[in-house]
This record gives structure tokens, C-alpha cells and sequence, in this order.
């Protein structure tokens, strides 16, 4: 039992010092501040999470430089590395399960698995993937603003 505890303890350290190495400590204090509170959606938790969804997908335009969420076949890069940040976001801060996070991109669940599974990959080599990993950075880093906005308005 308590070997258990300082394994969970360990874990909890070591999210708050990634927490902290992404963010910095004054945005991580105001990070978890925002989200000590109820950060799942519990009230109107379908809207919340189409309009969470809806974000995602509209930041990752931006951020990434990609144009066309409807394609089914693109091989445009931008468009690839965003809808594959889409996916893991999706996962990082959704319950969705892989078939409906598929069905924002006319993919089914093994697309959506491939590309989340892709995406820790690509997130595991910081030093090699740069480009990538700071458009993903910029792009959790509007997600987790806009879930502590949602859940200070409800």
C-alpha cells in the first residue's frame, strides 16, 4: 500500500516538474489554479466537448498552416503533423474514444491510433522533431487556456 502511494506521489512530482519545464513556474501556479477544479465536463459535456473538439481543430489550422479539414487523402505535411497533433490532443484532454476522435477526419479508429501513437513518438524526440514539437507545444498550450475558460464561465 505504500509502496503504491509513494509510486503515485512520484508520478504526481514528476507531471508537476513537466508541468513546469513547459510553462515555466508562475503560468504553472495559474495552471493549476484554473484547473483544481472540476477540470472533466460533467454539465453539458457533449457541447463542451464538440466545442473543445472544434478549437483543437481550428488552432491546429492555424498553428500548423493547413487548410482542409474535410481531406480524407492530403499529403501535405503541415496538414498530416496537424491533424496527428489533433488526435493526441484529443486523447490528452477528451474521453473520445479513437473511432469518434476518427470521425472529425473521415478516418476510422485505426487512423486515429496510428496518428495518436505517431504523435508521442514524434513528442519522445524532442531534439530531432523541433519544428513539430513546438507547434504541438503551442497548440496544448491553447488547449489547456481554453478547457480553464470553459470551466470558468460554467
Amino acid at each position: 500500500m505504500e509502496n503504491t502511494l509513494h509510486k503515485g506521489y512520484n508520478e504526481l512530482q514528476k507531471g508537476i516538474d513537466l508541468l513546469i519545464s513547459k510553462f515555466g513556474i508562475s503560468k504553472s501556479v495559474r495552471i493549476i489554479k484554473q484547473l483544481s477544479g472540476d477540470t472533466t465536463f460533467q454539465e453539458n459535456k457533449h457541447q463542451k466537448v464538440e466545442l473543445l473538439t472544434t478549437f483543437i481543430i481550428s488552432e491546429s489550422q492555424q498553428i500548423f498552416g493547413w487548410k482542409d479539414p474535410a481531406a480524407k487523402i492530403c499529403n501535405d505535411r503541415d496538414y498530416k503533423e496537424g491533424r496527428m497533433a489533433c488526435y493526441h490532443v484529443f486523447k490528452m484532454y477528451t474521453d473520445l474514444s479513437y473511432r469518434q476522435m476518427g470521425t472529425h477526419f473521415k478516418q476510422g479508429k485505426r487512423g486515429a491510433l496510428y496518428h495518436a501513437t505517431k504523435c508521442e513518438e514524434l513528442l519522445s524526440i524532442p531534439n530531432y522533431h523541433k519544428s513539430f514539437v513546438k507547434k504541438y507545444r503551442l497548440l496544448e498550450e491553447n488547449t489547456i487556456r481554453f478547457i480553464a475558460t470553459i470551466n470558468k464561465i460554467t
